[in-house]
């Protein structure tokens, strides 16, 4: 119990005071959002929200539950459309190099029900930018505990994200494969980030205001699941969208 205790304290304290010290990055979106770079901004966001719904290709099953954080990183926001370097440069966020990397952590908590299906639920609010969501996970075959067996998964979820100078709405859809091990459970996936981007403010160009930008783009992923002591999951994956190589991590605590 007293394992338990610790991962949901340190679960919680993760997603709602780790922005407290932080910069708030997504408040810089309304300074620099152009028409050269907020299609690629779009398309980043959507690949940041969709990652981390999903650690293998394996549902809960009936009864089964699991909660802790996760982590989402884009290493590089992509370049805007410009026809220089300094205009491919400038991000909706600042200066490509001096935005650097960019991560975001969930809490996120999972439920197994009936008919091979899975409910989650995901939130967070971070420098800046708070997102709430969820989706459902659909195992194609029943689980299967024999060494070597694959696990289809069949995943889709939807997303509201809210910063002070835009909003946005996400959909995804994602096939996922899995394959068990003994010690570990290797997993791929391969989907589509579908995003709605409501520009609120636009400093640069005024005329962005009140504009949507819609944006579809394909995201893979390839990761490994470790079972460890006390009923706790850790996953480690690599991921690749329209801004290059992503990574995403979690920690979770099964019931």
């Amino acid at each position: 119990m007293n394992v338990k205790t610790t991962i949901l304290t340190l679960a919680a304290l993760l997603v709602l005071s780790t922005g407290a010290s932080a910069r708030n990055i997504w408040d810089d979106f309304g300074d620099n959002v152009t028409r050269e770079n907020v299609r690629a901004f779009t398309k980043d966001l959507g690949g940041l929200i969709g990652s981390g719904t999903y650690t293998t290709g394996r549902v809960l099953g009936w009864g089964g539950f699991q909660i802790g954080p996760r982590a989402s990183m884009v290493f590089k926001m992509s370049q805007g459309n410009g026809e220089d370097r300094a205009t491919k440069q400038h991000t909706a966020l600042g200066d490509r190099d001096e935005v650097g990397s960019v991560v975001y952590p969930w809490l996120q908590a999972d439920i197994g029900m009936p008919f091979r299906i899975d409910g989650f639920i995901r939130a967070s609010s971070y420098q800046g930018l708070t997102i709430a969501g969820g989706g459902l996970r659909w195992g194609i075959t029943r689980p299967n505990e024999m060494l070597g067996s694959f696990q289809p998964m069949l995943v889709v979820s939807a997303h509201s994200a809210s910063a002070r100078d835009f909003s946005a709405t996400h959909y995804n859809a994602s096939l996922v494969l899995s394959m068990k091990f003994k010690y570990f459970v290797p997993y791929i996936g391969g989907g589509v980030d579908y995003t709605t981007l409501n520009i609120n403010q636009a400093s640069l160009v005024p005329a962005l205001e009140g504009e949507r930008e819609h944006a579809a783009t394909a995201r893979a992923t390839a990761g490994f699941n470790f079972k460890l002591p006390s009923y706790m999951d850790l996953s480690l994956a690599a991921n690749y969208a329209y801004y290059g190589l992503g990574a995403e991590a979690s920690l979770s605590l099964r019931f």
